[in-house]
């Protein structure tokens, strides 16, 4: 049994599995026009990208992505022209974030177009001192 969880600690520290590390900071729901709903949790991540022209950049943010059939994809901060765009590891899917809507693409191709509908995260209650 011990080595049974060796194994799979082993496994979970040195494959990447983004999503056993993800820590939440804060959560939203997004609405589309036929009330579907997805889910985006805000994390953290340090990462570095150099672009085509050595220039490189560093970014701090990536978001966990729940369609509402379940289906979880973990994207990372990358440069944007305007608002908050996030790509997964192979860039076969796109978040964008901006102002109130956002924008889920695979391969280029809207799947999703929704309005940012409510804050999930709960908030700190304050401690009243007499």
């Amino acid at each position: 049994m011990l080595r049974l969880f060796f194994i799979f600690y082993v496994c979970t520290l040195f494959c990447g599995c983004a999503g056993l590390r993800f820590k939440t900071e804060r959560k939203s729901r997004f609405t589309d026009i036929d009330a579907n709903m997805i889910q985006v949790e805000y994390g953290k991540e340090k990462r570095t990208e150099t672009l085509s022209n050595g220039a490189e950049l560093t970014f701090d943010n990536k978001v966990r992505v729940t369609l509402e059939n379940g289906k979880k994809f973990i994207l990372y901060q990358t440069l944007a022209r305007s608002g908050v765009r996030y790509q997964s590891a192979n860039k076969r899917f796109i978040f964008y974030e901006k102002g109130q809507f956002c924008q889920f693409l695979e391969k280029g191709v809207v799947i999703y177009k929704g309005m940012f509908n409510k804050n999930l995260t709960p908030k700190k209650k304050k401690i009243r001192r007499f």
